[in-house]
């Protein structure tokens, strides 16, 4: 009886952890408890006679990375202030391998896919009420001087969502709905014949109009990176797409961008002729002093220090890492910044491989990049048994290409 009760609540495992969910994104430490649902439901799974944990090539990485994660929480200097990195990775940990297993099942990977478009979505929609938005390019001032956040107060967001973090967050979300309306428009006949012409219609619709809104809203974050980000997954997506003639007149013209982008930031005004282009290019380089009030970090200076000092951190923390969350506070205490002012909270150290080495110390780096490895290995690998002859979209194989068209 006891086993049945245990094997009731495994089958419903997703559901408690979009449960607890919200208390791991916004932890505290009145909430902490949260943080014992994942384990819990491994727990669980193995009192129901399951193996608690599906087998991947990347368990072996995670495992380390977790174990790490234990060892910076004895060297943080206050667990509280490094709760929320520590519940973000339990949190994703847990959504990892609850993907895995349900993955596993056609109708559950549809059920994964179609969360990942909800949950995209549903990150625009409260971005638009909730995100602190910049002021680094003049022709986005008239739209974003009206969205001011209306969502405050949240732990870790407390005067609103950073636009930065939110283009991060949207550059995972753009290119697969982008992918997804393509491959709606090119293969429109075989959506009619499943679906009749006006589900069709109507689905490649909406999945135009919403990728056309997210894809605005990532141009309203004025995010450097996140353009950055976008502008490479794009050529990935129409270097696989194009023929090999194509290809080479993409990559010229890439190269050709990236020569102009190095160009206006080492020589700035005597480069470009056109003072509006010029004006809307140095935007990107270089955040409007008058407009930012740590304009600093969004200059290549301010990068570096900010970086050498992170290179300082790892050089005395190399094993533990300093804990996580907490070189924005250790960093003007143990290593003073000059550009920046000591009341400026600098979130992170603006490289995700420091902020890691930071967090977890040398050896979670290398799980980190490890992680990396791992997935592209497994991708390429989809990538090269996916079948190649032409798909029906009720059959199997219209899952299969869809997984290769998104490798990227």
């Amino acid at each position: 009886m006891l086993r049945l009760f245990f094997a009731f609540l495994d089958r419903w495992h997703w559901a408690l952890l979009a449960l607890a969910a919200p208390f791991l994104l916004f932890p505290s430490p009145t909430r902490s408890l949260a943080l014992l649902v994942v384990p819990g439901l491994w727990l669980v799974a193995w009192l129901a006679g399951r193996k608690p944990l599906p087998r991947t090539p990347l368990n072996a990485t995670l495992l380390v990375m977790f174990c790490m994660v234990l060892v910076s929480m004895w060297a943080t200097y206050d667990l509280a202030f490094s709760l929320p990195k520590i519940a973000g990775m339990v949190l994703g940990i847990g959504m990892f391998f609850a993907v895995v297993r349900e993955g596993k099942r056609p109708l559950g990977w549809w059920l994964c896919f179609l969360v990942y478009l909800m949950a995209g979505l549903g990150i625009a929609g409260l971005a638009v009420i909730g995100t602190q938005w910049g002021g680094k390019i003049s022709l986005f001032a008239p739209l974003v001087s009206r969205l001011s956040p209306r969502i405050i107060g949240l732990p870790g967001a407390e005067a609103g969502f950073s636009a930065n973090e939110l283009a991060g967050a949207l550059v995972w979300v753009i290119p697969l709905y982008i992918v997804l309306s393509a491959l709606l428009f090119m293969r429109a006949r075989d959506v009619c014949a499943t679906w009749g012409l006006w589900r069709m219609v109507v689905l490649t619709a909406l999945v135009g109009t919403m990728t056309l809104f997210i894809t605005g809203l990532l141009a309203l974050t004025q995010s450097r990176g996140g353009y950055l980000g976008f502008g490479l997954a794009m050529i990935g997506l129409a270097f696989i797409a194009l023929s090999r003639r194509w290809r080479w007149l993409l990559s010229s013209a890439a190269i050709a961008a990236v020569i102009l982008l190095v160009a206006v930031w080492r020589f700035q005004d005597d480069t470009i002729p056109s003072a509006s282009l010029r004006a809307g290019l140095h935007a990107l380089v270089n955040d409007s002093p008058a407009l930012s009030p740590d304009s600093a970090l969004g200059t290549w200076e301010g990068r570096s220090e900010v970086w050498s000092r992170a290179i300082y951190g790892l050089q005395d923390f190399p094993f533990t890492g300093m804990g996580m969350n907490t070189f924005r506070r250790v960093v003007h205490v143990l290593y003073p910044l000059f550009l920046v002012s000591p009341d400026v909270d600098i979130a992170h150290a603006h490289n995700e491989f420091l902020q890691t080495g930071l967090d977890l110390g040398i050896p979670g780096l290398i799980a980190f990049i490890a992680l990396y490895i791992g997935a592209f290995w497994m991708l390429a690998d989809i990538w090269r048994l996916t079948p190649t002859s032409n798909f029906q979209l009720p059959t199997s194989n219209f899952q299969f290409q869809l997984t290769r068209a998104l490798v990227l």
